[in-house]
């Protein structure tokens, strides 16, 4: 098929310093699937009009239709997409026939300005896919068919085999560019009381009022591969919401810290994962795997093994276009319960 894909490219935050996000991990699952993939930025595009994206939203729409007339592709993806109209996916829709449209959000739809970019191009789709699941998400169904996706793990990019490194420098990992008020760093606080110097933290971002080491880029990938266990801290848990960094931790072999309530606890067994529900909860069950080092890499094998299974690069893409033409899902998608359609779509 050719995928036509709109979203985030390589300016700003794209760059090199996230060159492990979401929609080139997607971008690379359709390729290794065999099909072909023309990436387009709304936002780099939009750039152009001397650097003020709102004078550039009339170019990047403009030139998105032009690209849709030159390459009549089956599929117009849309990622996080700001910029672009439903007039203009109308206008598409005409000029190229029997195409499919589909958006797909990979921010917490339980805020405001995501659930908002979601449904502005949810209304012109055929199906809608999220990084949210459950009841939230369903509450949307009635636009367009939607469905959860994991955030994908891509071996190209996760490097790292952390359960199989000899000497590790750190106990546990969490970076992040949230600002100090945000309370996963309260969180990341109180572990620290809890384990006091029983463990090793490696903490990336800002975190208190005086440190602001950053890590971004080959050296927060680096990184990864220096701890054995990674706490996958979201702003909020339930709804399957998780951010990038599940896939990234787990993609890289470390062994993954949720919390219960997030939901993944119906797909990760107790072997695959370490689940906990308070801060104490998380400081035992660290110090119980940590322990016994064959136990946590045991766990953190498991636990790739099953996101490879559940969340690689192709199986959320070949989801994402079973679900956009029609076919379904296939047998052993992990995440059935969270599709949704409207009853009178």
């Amino acid at each position: 098929m050719r995928i036509l894909m709109v979203g985030p490219g390589n300016n700003g935050k794209y760059g090199g310093a996230f060159y492990y996000a979401f929609h080139r991990r997607l971008m690379n699952g359709f390729v290794r699937a065999g099909h072909f993939v023309f990436a387009f930025s709304d936002r780099d595009t939009a750039d152009y009009a001397l650097g003020v994206r709102a004078l550039g939203r009339h170019l990047a729409n403009k030139r998105l239709i032009e690209v849709a007339k030159e390459l009549q592709p089956d599929v117009l993806l849309f990622l996080q997409s700001d910029l672009i109209s439903p007039q203009s996916v109308e206008t598409i829709r005409r000029l190229v026939s029997g195409i499919k449209v589909g958006t797909i959000s990979i921010d917490d739809i339980g805020h405001p300005r995501p659930a908002e970019q979601f449904r502005r191009l949810l209304c012109c789709s055929d199906y809608g896919f999220a990084t949210t699941g459950g009841g939230l998400l369903q509450s949307f169904a009635s636009l367009a068919p939607v469905a959860f996706v994991p955030n994908p793990v891509d071996l190209s990019i996760d490097t790292n085999v952390s359960y199989e490194r000899v000497r590790h420098d750190y106990d546990y990992f969490f970076a992040g560019h949230q600002p100090e008020v945000d309370k996963r760093w309260e969180m990341i606080r109180e572990l620290k009381r809890c384990l006091g110097d029983r463990a090793r933290p490696l903490v990336g971002g800002i975190f208190g009022k005086s440190q602001r080491q950053s890590l971004s880029g080959a050296a927060y990938v680096k990184a990864l591969g220096r701890a054995k266990v990674g706490l996958n801290f979201n702003r909020r848990d339930g709804d399957l919401y998780a951010s990038d960094r599940m896939a990234q931790y787990l993609g890289n072999g470390l062994l993954l810290a949720s919390a219960r309530r997030g939901g993944f606890d119906k797909v990760f067994d107790e072997e695959e994962m370490l689940f906990f529900d308070t801060m104490n909860d998380l400081a035992q069950g660290l110090e119980r795997v940590l322990h016994d080092d064959k136990l946590w890499r045991v766990m953190a094998r498991a636990g790739r093994e099953k996101a490879l299974k559940t969340m690689r690069d192709t199986v959320v893409a070949d989801f994402i276009l079973g679900m956009l033409m029609g076919e379904g899902a296939k047998e052993g998608w992990s995440f059935s319960s969270h599709v949704f359609m409207d009853e009178i779509t």
